[in-house]
């Protein structure tokens, strides 16, 4: 009986020891080397956008705009990514319209990719802004007649 007892005192303290020392390891980085963040592009100068807009929207908050592009969203960033052309940054509602947002290294060739996506889309764009930085004073505006 006292075999079993110092068997499961000597377990419990490898169990207990362990936790302290994984409390004690250094915690991985998610931060990305400066190798990764050139990779993805930051949001400097040098990062291309590409801002696809919904414009002139009967509703100033449209939900249903929102969810009758989803798919075609989540398809436009699986596609720049597969080209490794860039990813979607987010969206934007508000002020009759809808506008999504897509960041990489050179909007003409993001537009590219996209155009085929978006002209399947449930819902036609009215305008896209390519912008070689987020706040682009010039970009290259196209308008869908």
């Amino acid at each position: 009986m006292r075999a079993n007892s110092v068997r499961t005192v000597l377990a419990v303290l490898a169990l207990f020891t362990s936790g302290l020392l994984a409390a004690c390891a250094p915690a991985t980085s998610t931060v990305p080397t400066s190798d990764e963040s050139d990779s993805q592009g930051s949001e400097g100068d040098d990062t291309a956008w590409v801002v696809v807009m919904f414009e002139n929207r009967e509703d100033e908050f449209d939900v249903n705009l929102m969810e009758a592009l989803f798919e075609t969203e989540m398809a436009a960033d699986e596609a720049l990514q597969i080209a490794e052309a860039g990813w979607i940054d987010g969206n934007d509602v508000g002020a009759n319209g809808y506008e999504l947002y897509f960041t990489g290294r050179d909007p003409k060739a993001m537009w590219q990719v996209l155009e085929p996506v978006f002209a399947q889309a449930p819902v036609a764009w009215t305008r896209v802004e390519l912008r070689t930085g987020l706040e682009d004073p010039a970009p290259v505006v196209l308008v869908n007649d």
